[in-house]
């Protein structure tokens, strides 16, 4: 759960809690992240930051924070 990686400063509604929790849960899973995590604390404090920043639609999220496709370069050389 992304809740145990928030700060006390700052405010985030409900609802952006509940899609940034979302967008952590599934990263996580399909990285394998384990939330109490070194990886898990990086993905939530770079979800939070983007979201600070204005980014609050969740498939923008995901798609920055989601690695890119390997094979979107396969033979490129």
């Amino acid at each position: 759960m992304i809740h145990r990686h928030l700060p006390n400063e700052g405010f985030i509604d409900p609802a952006g809690l509940s899609m940034l929790g979302d967008v952590f849960d599934e990263v996580c899973r399909q990285r394998q992240i384990v939330a109490e995590s070194e990886p898990a604390f990086a993905l939530a404090k770079q979800l939070l930051s983007l979201y600070q920043q204005g980014i609050r639609d969740r498939e923008k999220l995901l798609a920055i924070v989601e690695p890119p496709d390997q094979d979107l370069f396969a033979g490129a050389m």
